[in-house]
């Protein structure tokens, strides 16, 4: 830091600079601007800290003189220029200049959706053209999405998601769906990215839907589905399951996703002379098709697929109207067999999805993941039954 004293002090002039005209434009794009500052800022630091040497110690340093010469501006601790350098890392291309900002308006793809390469570190100075654009507010963005949500859900998914399309997706599932920190704090908990991204197999949607609403469909159905917000013992029947749900609507139609509302439980209807009752009914307004959901405390069946059949027979002929698309019937088990499930939905003319759930309660801080997941822990016994069997011999 000695040999950088007077670098520091003219390079500490031009960021005060830079973060003064930000603050007089920032009027009607708040939120995209003070993003694209940080931005600015993290790339600034990265260069300073990474590429010519000076060395983490100068960022202390410059959250006080940052904070003293801003003091009704928020956000020039320590720990957030430490973010605004995460952010720049994982998102080196956010700030384009002419040429390729020319090559976007011809159409050309960005490589905002590659992944890894997303968080390949910048390794060049940002230079006074790029600079400057920043000042005049003649900026180009590489991927408007990431400055399209708070600088809190970006902390929060620079924290917990180091892999590039999961958070780009988490950034777009936010927009789409209006996400609060809250909730989305609880679908990265839940890992939603990869309970999404495995269900296809385990529905019919693409036989039997078209294409839009058949990816619509399938992005709705989870694999698994997360119950940890209820409460019991051991030993619960499917009507309890089915009473709690209900007791926790708020948080059940948070986990099922957006768009699901609820109808009713315990549809009543008759065939023949015999009663028959659907667990839980749903509308779900983007799909707009009813949605039948059963519950089962056991493993998947053949026979459920034929039980859904006839559920969704008779909703589809009293309850659905002429606008309304095919109703969609979701079996959540305790468990299934894929191989089962697939021949189960063959030549099934409804669409239907089977889905397993989970009960997860959280585990002290000082315990996360310093447990065995439950396959390891079912490896070990093995391993130590098989012992135990040698031995005995």
């Amino acid at each position: 830091m000695k040999n950088t004293t007077k670098q520091y002090r003219e390079w500490l002039v031009e960021l005060k600079r830079d973060i003064q005209n930000s603050k007089l434009q920032a009027v009607l794009q708040v939120n995209q601007h003070m993003l694209l500052l940080y931005w600015y800022l993290g790339k600034q630091i990265t260069q300073k800290v990474d590429v010519e040497g000076w060395g983490a110690k100068i960022i202390p340093q410059l959250a006080k003189d940052l904070q003293k010469q801003f003091p009704d501006l928020q956000g020039f601790s320590a720990r957030s220029l430490k973010y605004m350098r995460q952010f720049a890392n994982a998102y080196p291309d956010l700030l384009i200049g002419q040429q390729p900002a020319a090559q976007l308006q011809s159409g050309e793809k960005t490589n905002s959706n590659r992944g890894t390469k997303v968080l390949q570190r910048y390794k060049k100075p940002i230079g006074q053209q790029a600079a400057a654009q920043f000042n005049n507010k003649q900026w180009f963005l590489s991927n408007p999405l990431l400055v399209s949500i708070p600088w809190g859900h970006h902390m929060f998914l620079l924290d917990k998601i180091f892999d590039g399309e999961a958070r780009l997706w988490y950034i777009q599932k936010t927009i789409e769906h209006n996400w609060s920190r809250a909730v989305l704090q609880y679908q990265v908990q839940t890992d939603l990215f990869q309970r999404q991204k495995k269900n296809k197999k385990h529905s019919n949607f693409h036989l039997t839907l078209p294409k839009p609403q058949s990816d619509l469909a399938n992005q709705v159905l989870k694999d698994p589905y997360i119950f940890n917000f209820l409460d019991f013992g051991e030993k619960i029947t499917e009507h309890e399951l089915e009473k709690q749900l209900i007791n926790h609507i708020q948080e059940f139609l948070i986990e099922l996703g957006a768009g699901f509302a609820f109808v009713g439980r315990q549809i009543k209807f008759k065939i023949g002379r015999k009663d028959h009752f659907i667990d839980l009914l749903f509308y779900h307004l983007i799909l707009r098709s009813y949605v039948v959901l059963e519950l089962k405390m056991e493993g998947f069946e053949l026979a459920h697929t034929g039980q859904m059949n006839g559920y969704l027979n008779f909703i589809n002929e009293h309850l659905k109207q002429a606008t309304d698309n095919p109703s969609i019937g979701i079996i959540l088990c305790g468990s299934k067999d894929e191989v089962e499930v697939d021949f189960a939905l063959s030549n099934i003319n409804h669409p239907i999805g089977v889905s397993d759930y989970r009960f997860i309660k959280s585990l002290p801080r000082q315990l996360r993941g310093k447990l065995p997941d439950a396959k390891a822990l079912q490896n070990e016994i093995k391993k130590f039954l098989g012992k135990n069997r040698r031995s005995k011999k």
